[in-house]
């Protein structure tokens, strides 16, 4: 809803400017590209979808910076040289439950909870980094899974560039026995310039999301890349089960 009243707003705006502007300035000619015409819905509608996507990245975004907070509870031992035992396993994953407990839910947590857990379950460490693994490639990509939204919007945008630019032209060819009378070349002009107005405003759209949307890429894999070496770095890679 804020991303559709967004867009309006500046569909307007952008049509205020136009009306005040001198009449073929270059100032006028930026702002009729940016969708200040009455042929500018397209130009709106695509900003709308461009609002709704960057909201859905920032909120994803927040999501994955929260989750850095797991890594500042000292859940697992970080000294060189120090080896865990089974019964110093289990005790981090009571501190891990009682963490959770109280309200500190984090993925870090979530993850070193079941390695704990598939440890004690067979006391294999392969197994359980295997086991492991798995589990956060899947808790990754059920992440990515909310994104397709984003990545759909992304198409959408360009498909809508495009669109704008076969109704322009087909407005002008439709206008072409116009053209030799002096108020029909404006006319045919002003629909060609709608046309390739849509494609550039779209590509341009296009290009910043994209940029935004691999960055929020970026962070997610930086995170999951951590928290994995966090984990068999501190936890799995110092189990040790004397013999009996």
């Amino acid at each position: 809803m804020f991303s559709v009243l967004g867009a309006i707003c500046i569909w307007l705006f952008l049509l205020l400017l136009s009306y005040i502007s001198p009449e073929g300035s270059g100032f006028r000619r930026l702002v009729e590209l940016l969708g200040g015409t009455s042929s500018g819905y397209i130009q709106a509608v695509m900003y709308a979808l461009f609002s709704y996507s960057i909201f859905e990245l920032m909120e994803k975004r927040k999501q994955i910076q929260k989750e850095y907070q797991g890594f500042n509870f000292s859940l697992l031992p970080t000294q060189d040289q120090l080896v865990l035992s089974p019964d110093e396993v289990a005790q981090i994953k009571l501190n891990t439950i009682q963490l959770e407990r109280n309200g500190q839910q984090y993925l870090v947590s979530d993850f070193i909870k079941k390695a704990c857990t598939q440890y004690r379950n067979d006391e294999s460490i392969g197994e359980t980094l295997q086991v492991f693994n798995a589990q956060v490639d899947t808790s990754k990509e059920e992440l990515e899974g909310g994104l397709e939204i984003v990545r759909y919007l992304q198409g959408a945008i360009i498909s809508l560039g495009f669109v704008g630019t076969l109704i322009g032209l087909s407005t002008s060819i439709g206008m072409a026995h116009l053209a030799k009378t002096m108020e029909g070349m404006p006319e045919i002009t002003r629909n060609l310039n709608v046309a390739f107005d849509t494609t550039l405003v779209a590509l341009l759209i296009g290009l910043v999301l994209n940029f935004f949307y691999h960055r929020y890429l970026k962070e997610m894999d930086t995170f999951y890349s951590k928290a994995k070496s966090y984990i068999i770095n501190n936890l799995i890679s110092r189990i040790y089960k004397p013999a009996a």
